[in-house]
């Protein structure tokens, strides 16, 4: 994975101890999102599914997604840093459709 810059996609709250980091892959299966958090590096899996979850996305192909990966991200920073700040360095956690709202 290529690593860009450290810059934010999504807020850091006070409660919630992850920064995502401006690394953003698309699998052909999921995203793969990077962040920073107090336990260390954290890569977080978004499969294809979970984007779909987001109606704004809900019938987006893998060539789009690859186009959109960066605002896709941003409109799932919450739950992301959500599940994030639980995950433990080199921990691959995965964001469910259950787990986000739209």
């Amino acid at each position: 994975m290529k690593r860009t810059s450290d810059s934010d996609i999504g807020r850091r709250s006070p409660e919630m101890a992850a920064r995502l980091l401006d690394e953003v892959t698309w699998d052909g299966q999921a995203l793969l999102v990077a962040a920073a958090t107090e336990n260390g590096r954290v890569i977080c899996r978004v499969p294809r599914e979970t984007i779909h979850a987001l109606r704004i996305y809900s019938d987006i192909v893998g060539r789009e997604i690859q186009l959109e990966r960066q605002n896709i991200v941003a409109r799932l920073a919450p739950f992301l840093i959500a599940k994030l700040s639980l995950a433990g360095a080199g921990e691959t956690p995965e964001l469910l459709p259950s787990e986000v709202g739209d």
